[in-house]
């Protein structure tokens, strides 16, 4: 399993873009999600959806999207490239205020960079339910 527990007092930022990644919102929680984003002061997001399934993470931060998946993954997800720790940590529990449920949630990390979005949002479901069912869960590449 490679479930890391989030160092919320981490405040420190790499090199590279701090973004957010929004995987399958509708235009009304794209600016729900923004808004909190832009009060925690992250600025950058890339909305994403199921047709750009086959693009690489890595791909997507660069802005160089595929629109050819017809039946690419259709779950809401957040995904975290190079946000602190602690903004992440305020955003999970804010996001909970504003009613956006059932969303998959997950940092970048130099695996997930090589993994297409269908790939990664593949896992983080698979994750999820592992997790509630107390049970351990290999990625699939």
């Amino acid at each position: 399993m490679s479930f890391e527990l989030l160092d919320t007092k981490e405040t420190t930022i790499n090199e590279g873009r701090s973004c957010i990644i929004l995987c399958n919102f509708n235009g009304k929680e794209v600016k729900t999600v923004g808004n909190l984003a832009g009060m925690l002061g992250i600025r950058d997001k890339i909305v994403i959806s199921y047709k750009n399934g086959n693009t690489l993470v890595k791909d997507v931060l660069d802005g160089n999207l595929l629109n050819d998946a017809e039946d690419g993954v259709k779950s809401r997800a957040i995904i975290f490239n190079n946000i602190p720790g602690a903004k992440i940590g305020l955003f999970i529990e804010n996001l909970k205020k504003f009613r956006l449920n059932n969303v998959l949630k997950a940092t970048v990390t130099e695996t997930s960079k090589e993994w297409t979005v269908d790939i990664l949002l593949k896992n983080l479901a698979a994750e999820k339910i592992a997790m509630q069912s107390g049970k351990s869960y290999d990625h699939e590449e």
